[in-house]
């Protein structure tokens, strides 16, 4: 099989991590990275989930928005604490 040489930025410190990960898994780091794009291809997905953070979406932030400007104009309702 012909192997093809791919160069990638990485920040060092997690360059550094993950050689640390790969001698104590004892699989050397372009093996793991050969796996990971094994995986990828294999599955035709990436093998982990990628979550946004939704807080901070603007749909999200319109909403705490109006109900901050609900709160200042005395729109609030005080209710107990119900214990369940």
């Amino acid at each position: 099989m012909a192997t093809k040489t791919v160069s990638i930025r990485m920040d060092e410190d997690l360059y550094r991590q993950l050689c640390e990960f790969s001698a104590r898994v004892y699989i050397p780091v372009s093996a793991l990275i050969s796996c990971f794009a094994a995986t990828t291809v294999r599955e035709q997905r990436l093998p982990f989930q990628i979550a946004a953070d939704l807080f901070h979406a603007p749909a999200n932030q319109a909403h705490v928005a109006a109900g901050i400007d609900e709160l200042e104009v005395g729109g609030d309702t005080v209710h107990e604490l119900i214990d369940a």
